[in-house]
């Protein structure tokens, strides 16, 4: 697919013209410069045009050799090699600046096709640009207000002949996402610092995403795709989460919301956790939220090869201390792992297919049936004011994760234990180990509840005298 970067200094709103262009607020946003760091992609529609934005953070041009501005820098620059055309973007209400005249010329020795766009001209024509916008030396200047979505017919007219050239070269046929089976989405949480993109750029055999030993670098969700072992899957880095009290400024709380929103809509969550400060409030409280959410969930304890001593006794103790704190999941996986030098990364993204192939399971009708029998069988409910309690039906009525409702004639009295019992029962017994189950009990009515009783009375019959 046809790919666009969009470049330029900070907070010329590149990423306001990313989510206009992808149709959601899909980057975060802000006043304060600097809010992009990674690169981001998804895919975006002008008109009838449909192509892969790319979003990049702000172009620098004071760093040093060690900085985290380089490694921005870097993945910039990584971007504009991949796309096929870049739109250079400058501030219309501000004027060209030092730095811009700086990262045009960068632009033009990478001989890249660039438009360039002056932005934030809500008010402003095109017309009144001075000649300074010209020794850019990117021709006319494109006035468009990303905000407002003013001055995007002109910026179809801009890359409308690009593309059209892009697919006339390249008429094979692309593969369309939509008419695929959808990827696997695994998203890989966790504090901060917790290792989540080192993790990823292992995986995927790159520095894709910048990492470093500053805390927080991460601020968007970043989706990759990515193959492994013939699946498909989209790989999503998300910002470190803290404890919401901790979280006062606005770019953090953000950041965390757009954490939240990578967990609800991924199949699978990684959450990485640092071995140096094992089972904090924190990583307990996250893997709470990942279940609440319904998601499969792999336990990821990164940095394993910094622990001193018996790695295996060490993973025995996070084992138990895990499986009794979520008992509902007693099976899930737990494997330690070391994003720095890939042991057991690979482990880890199999444990998540097999995780993914359970959350997914259809259990027949027939089959909950002869399970709930032998559950019964084994372990009764109570009675319930000297009645017994039936369980008559069972049946799945949602797949991901596996929900099954169980009818009975009393439900108050089967919640809690005996619950849980049926939950643990069945997981065993179907061999679900690695997904949570939920299980969720349905009054079985009388059919004859709401029809009136009949009442006979007795008649004497009077023979009549003749």
């Amino acid at each position: 697919m046809f790919k666009i970067a969009i470049i330029g200094r900070p907070n010329v709103g590149k990423s306001t013209l990313f989510n206009k262009l992808v149709g959601r607020a899909f980057a975060i946003t802000d006043d304060t410069p600097g809010v992009t760091r990674d690169r981001k992609e998804a895919r975006a529609k002008l008109g009838p045009l449909e192509f892969m934005a790319i979003d990049t953070a702000g172009l620098e041009n004071q760093i040093t050799d060690k900085s985290l501005e380089k490694r921005m820098m870097e993945q910039t620059e990584a971007a504009v090699a991949d796309a096929d055309l870049c739109l250079f973007v400058v501030d219309g209400k501000e004027g060209i600046t030092n730095k811009d005249y700086f990262f045009a010329q960068w632009l033009r020795k990478l001989d890249k096709k660039t438009i360039l766009l002056a932005n934030k001209c809500e008010n402003l024509n095109e017309e009144i640009f001075g000649s300074e916008y010209y020794k850019l030396g990117f021709g006319k200047p494109t006035a468009i207000s990303a905000e407002h979505k003013l001055g995007f017919g002109d910026l179809y007219e801009k890359i409308a002949p690009d593309i059209e050239e892009y697919e006339a070269n390249f008429a094979e046929i692309e593969n369309d996402e939509d008419s695929e089976k959808a990827p696997l989405q695994i998203a890989i949480v966790g504090r901060p610092n917790a290792g989540k993109s080192t993790y990823l750029n292992k995986v995927l055999g790159e520095d894709r995403l910048i990492t470093g030993p500053e805390a927080g670098i991460t601020r968007d969700a970043i989706a990759i795709n990515y193959e492994f072992r013939g699946q498909k899957i989209k790989l999503i880095d998300t910002a470190g989460i803290r404890k919401k009290a901790n979280v006062t400024q606005k770019l953090e709380k953000l950041s965390t919301l757009d954490s939240f929103r990578a967990i609800r809509f991924a199949q699978v969550v990684i959450l990485l956790i640092d071995a140096n400060s094992l089972l904090d409030h924190q990583d307990m409280a996250l893997a709470g939220e990942i279940l609440k959410e319904g998601r499969g969930l792999v336990f990821a304890i990164n940095k394993i090869d910094s622990v001193k001593g018996d790695k295996e006794i060490f993973m025995r103790e996070v084992r138990k201390q895990i499986q009794s704190l979520f008992a509902e999941i007693d099976g899930a996986a737990i494997v330690g792992i070391s994003a720095q030098n890939g042991y057991n990364v690979e482990k880890s993204l199999d444990f998540a297919l097999q995780t993914y192939a359970q959350w997914q399971t259809y259990l027949p009708t027939t089959k909950l049936m002869e399970w709930l029998k032998d559950a019964e069988s084994k372990h009764p409910p109570r009675l319930f004011k000297g009645k017994a309690i039936k369980l008559k039906y069972a049946t799945q009525i949602k797949k991901r994760p596996p929900t099954i409702a169980v009818f009975t004639n009393h439900i108050k009295p089967l919640e809690g234990a005996y619950q849980r019992y049926l939950v643990n029962h069945l997981r065993e017994y179907f061999e679900l180990t690695m997904t949570p189950v939920r299980l969720i009990f349905r009054k079985s009515e009388n059919p004859f509840a709401d029809k009136k009783e009949k009442t006979f009375s007795k008649k004497l019959h009077v023979s009549k005298k003749k």
